[in-house]
C-alpha cells in the first residue's frame, strides 16, 4: 500500500481508497496524513501487531465483541489497548 502525505485536506464529499484486497492480519496503514511518523488509522484482522505512533487508531475487521473492535496505540510501537464500547 502506498503512502500519500498532505499538508491540509478539505473533503466535501466521500473519500474512497480501496485496494481491492482483504485487510491483513495484524494491521496495515489505511490513512496516514500527519507530520508524526506512523500516526494514522490502521485496519486489519486479528489483534493489532503493527508498529505505529502513540495515539493511532486500529479498527479490527473481525472483532465480534465490545472489546475487540477498536484499539488505540499506547506506547509508540506495538502496544495497543482495546477500547470497550457499548453494544
Amino acid at each position: 500500500m502506498g503512502t500519500t502525505n498532505f499538508d491540509a485536506v478539505a473533503v466535501t464529499g466521500n473519500v474512497t481508497a480501496d485496494s481491492g484486497t482483504a485487510p491483513v492480519a495484524g494491521g496495515e496503514a489505511a490513512f496516514l496524513a500527519t507530520s508524526t511518523a506512523g500516526l494514522g488509522f490502521y485496519v486489519g484482522s486479528g489483534a493489532p501487531t503493527v508498529s505505529a505512533a502513540q495515539g493511532s487508531i486500529y479498527l479490527r475487521t473481525d472483532g465480534s465483541s465490545t472489546s475487540t473492535r477498536l484499539y488505540v496505540n499506547t506506547n509508540g510501537t506495538t502496544g495497543w489497548t482495546n477500547v470497550t464500547t457499548a453494544a
